[in-house]
């Protein structure tokens, strides 16, 4: 989620305040061999990383935030270099031959069924191999007015005005310099700014478009880090060289036996106790959730310096941190309280890391199926109350984020009834009119089951999350080997289907004989006299 995946969102995600024209600090040259490509890179500019799966945006620069708000520009500036690798379009299917009709009656005069027409699938779309396709693949905009760049042996240049294909409130303008290779490669620096800041902006990105370097990539030299893993024991080890190789100047990584640890912040305590913690937090996870079969995976663990960076990078609006299943890694940012130039609080960057591990850890747990958003954004919002110390989960306790907000929602009887958040998909618990609501009830559900006295002793209570989640597991793996018989293993359609099916089927096993009434009543009583101590 780069800026050039969400191009349309940007103005959103920057404070619309009056413009400044801060001095141009000059440039520093940077090469980059990996990708042929050698450029000279502002220093009001920082690069910001690209997200594990973009296949196109090969760097992404952004102007760097000025500290005061108030003196921040209405949209940031910003210039991401595109390299696109031509590949033929495959050559068009050889028509199906017509098989001759079929005789109505056999030798001995018995019927004879036609055959079933089979129905037609649509070819698959061509390959991304020009600039035009990424642009109406991958982004808002269309390359609209065109003029000859400066010549470059090899290559043709061309400088585009881009167009937004839906302006909606977006008010940005768009800029592309590109070079192509007829039949080799495109390279193009593809830039957005706010209108006014786009004479200024423009000198910048040409600077950079004409003073680059392109040749051939060259093969990385791997030796090193394949030397620093040799004698590791850590499994996983093509998966951390990639994402090693891919780290943006600036960032660093650290390993440990299940993640790796990727962050931008020199606040060496809080990478120290991140690194222990996330292990610790995940023994927890395993005692209470045992995976459907050995978890072989590693994951990514990602800290941006803040949430500026954060929002760059591809947060969404609103939020502190996300698990991104598709490229396996866990997003969120060093979210410290500083006073007087010195760090008051690291609480809400490890509320954030237990809620977003759990979510990490339970997609391998479930065997890649997501359970109802109650349980498990609930166990998310659950395990951020962890007190670790040392490598152990001291207790568990109440979530600061949730309990004042639910507690209010009890004391108004203004509550979702249980029976229907339970069974809530994701986008009823996420509507936008309650969705901090059935946050905080999700919490407050897990943590009564978990926590009350009373619960402990039922003999149908206790069992409910225990129940729900091996009835889970045992399903979905049961659809899925159905899928595969089918040869739709890879059907994500048909996946996802079978994905509700699984989740309403464990929890009508995990409610069988319970009173939801009762429990609801139970919960009203334990929430309304929950304590929290700060």
């Amino acid at each position: 989620m780069a800026v050039l995946r969400a191009l349309l969102v940007l103005a959103c995600l920057v404070a619309s305040l009056a413009p400044a024209s801060p001095a141009q600090g000059g440039y520093t040259r940077e090469r980059f061999p990996e990708l042929g490509i050698d450029l000279d890179r502002p220093r009001d500019y920082e690069a910001i990383p690209t997200q594990p799966d973009e296949q196109f945006v090969a760097l992404y620069f952004a102007e760097k935030l000025d500290p005061d708000p108030a003196k921040r520009r209405s949209a940031r500036p910003e210039l991401s270099v595109v390299d696109i690798v031509f590949v033929p379009d495959p050559p068009p299917p050889d028509p199906e031959p017509v098989p001759p009709p079929a005789p109505e009656e056999d030798e001995e005069g018995r019927s004879k069924a036609k055959p079933v027409e089979r129905e037609k699938e649509a070819p698959p779309p061509p390959p991304v191999s020009t600039l035009e396709r990424w642009f109406e693949r991958h982004t808002g905009w269309d390359l609209g007015r065109a003029q000859p760049g400066k010549p470059r042996s090899g290559w043709t240049s061309t400088i585009y005005t881009l167009t937004l294909r839906r302006p909606g409130g977006a008010k940005l303008v768009g800029w592309c310099y590109a070079y192509r290779q007829e039949g080799v490669r495109t390279v193009a620096f593809v830039a957005t700014c706010a209108p006014s800041d786009l004479e200024e902006q423009e000198k910048i990105w040409r600077h950079m478009a004409e003073k680059a370097d392109l040749s051939e990539p060259e093969g990385q030299d791997l030796t090193k880090l394949q030397q620093k893993y040799a004698r590791s024991g850590l499994r996983g080890v093509d998966y951390r060289i990639e994402v090693r190789r891919k780290m943006v100047r600036g960032w660093k990584a650290e390993d440990t036996e299940n993640f790796i640890v990727l962050y931008h912040t020199n606040d060496q305590p809080l990478i120290r106790t991140l690194l222990a913690d996330i292990e610790s937090i995940r023994k927890e996870y395993i005692k209470l959730f045992p995976p459907a079969g050995e978890i072989k995976a590693v994951s990514t663990v990602r800290v941006c310096r803040d949430r500026n960076e954060y929002m760059a990078y591809g947060g969404p609006p609103g939020s502190a941190g996300y698990w991104n299943y598709a490229a396996e890694e866990l997003v969120f940012y060093d979210a410290q309280v500083k006073e007087k130039g010195k760090r008051s609080s690291d609480a809400n960057t490890f509320i954030v890391l237990y809620h977003e591990a759990f979510h990490q850890y339970i997609h391998y747990s479930a065997g890649e199926v997501p359970p109802h958003s109650w349980f498990n954004e609930g166990h998310g919002d659950y395990f951020s109350g962890a007190d670790v110390v040392g490598s152990k989960v001291r207790k568990i306790g109440v979530n600061s984020w949730r309990f004042g907000i639910i507690q209010r929602a009890v004391d108004e009887a203004k509550f979702v009834p249980w029976k229907d958040i339970l069974r809530f998909e994701q986008p009823e618990y996420y509507r936008g009119d309650r969705v901090g609501l059935c946050y905080a009830q999700g919490w407050s559900m897990v943590y009564f089951l978990r926590q009350s006295p009373l619960v402990a002793k039922h003999p149908q209570w206790s069992k409910l999350l225990d129940t729900y989640f091996n009835e889970l597991k045992l399903d979905y793996a049961r659809n899925l080997a159905l899928l595969e018989t089918q040869g739709r293993k890879d059907d994500r359609r048909a996946k996802a289907e079978v994905g509700v099916a699984s989740r309403r089927y464990a929890l009508e096993k995990a409610l069988d004989g319970i009173d939801i009434a009762a429990l609801e009543a139970a919960w009203v009583d334990f929430i309304s006299k929950l304590e929290f101590k700060r």
